[in-house]
């Protein structure tokens, strides 16, 4: 409806209810049965209350529905909160009992050689693709040396080349400046494991005449003065007896997962190498007499 009728379509309903409403109120009052007119407004209002109770209960619906589902969705983000908070808790717990673990393997290991331990946690890695070192939390103020070896529990990951009061920087048995005086431990053939700034070592100056096979466990000879005799290096995977030259092809993989380092152990207060050794009393002497 437009012109000056327009409103009247809204207007209209709601006079209509007034009056009938209006009407069932004075047919209220009136004594007596049913009239003729109340029995007529209460058809004519009927159908109309209906649908007014039918429309207002809807609107209730709708409302407390929403305000249900507001409620609902504020009860899901708090929840979502507590569970991340409790995953994170979780976590954190759980990379606490790994590194306890890992530290219980370290101190607890059956085959580490006499002298004084400090653990260390790994703080950074060397990124360069053949100078392999790493960083560790302990120093000069913990005890550490140069040349200190580190070790995990599954065998030799190299020695401290740098110190600071709390840290220290440890060169891997894989940096190509890496090389450890060793021997085959099956047979005690001797031989330089040598670093290559890879993930294998090479076992060099072992005559093509020489037993050596794939699996052959290689170990610290203590000949070095550095690493205490017989501490796992690494086992042969390669070994190339048509190598040009007087010597093998010989590849070695680490025994330490270099690639998983965590926590170390650094060995300080080590004994002297004649003490590693285990000679005699009376041969000590002569090397110590040769050394002066």
């Amino acid at each position: 409806m437009s012109g000056p009728f327009r409103g009247l379509d809204t207007i209209v309903p709601v006079v209509l209810v007034i009056f009938c409403l209006a009407l069932m109120s004075l047919s209220a009052r009136r004594s007596g049965g049913d009239s003729v007119l109340g029995s007529a407004v209460l058809e004519t209002a009927g159908p109309v209350e209906s649908a007014i109770g039918w429309v207002a209960a809807s609107v209730e619906d709708v409302w407390l529905g929403y305000f249900n589902l507001v409620r609902v969705q504020e009860e899901n983000e708090h929840l979502r909160r507590v569970v991340s908070r409790q995953n994170v808790q979780l976590a954190a717990l759980a990379e606490e009992r790994l590194a306890n673990e890992r530290l219980r393997r370290l101190i607890g290991f059956h085959d580490q050689p006499p002298g004084r331990y400090v653990s260390a946690r790994v703080l950074a890695w060397d990124p360069g693709p053949w100078y392999h070192s790493l960083v560790i939390s302990a120093g000069s103020a913990d005890g550490v040396v140069d040349d200190s070896p580190v070790l995990t529990d599954r065998g030799v990951v190299g020695r401290v080349v740098e110190l600071a009061p709390h840290y220290a920087k440890v060169l891997l048995l894989t940096d190509s400046s890496s090389a450890i005086d060793a021997f085959v431990q099956r047979n005690r053939i001797n031989a330089l494991l040598a670093g290559h700034g890879r993930s294998s070592l090479t076992l060099d100056y072992i005559r093509k005449s020489d037993d050596l096979r794939p699996g052959d466990l290689v170990v610290t000879s203590g000949l070095d003065g550095i690493y205490p005799p017989g501490l796992p290096l690494g086992s042969v995977t390669m070994v190339d007896k048509q190598s040009l030259g007087l010597y093998l092809a010989v590849d070695v993989s680490p025994q330490a997962e270099l690639d998983h380092l965590e926590e170390v152990l650094i060995l300080v207060d080590r004994p002297r190498p004649l003490d590693w050794l285990g000679l005699a009393p009376d041969l000590k002497t002569v090397f110590e007499k040769k050394g002066r």
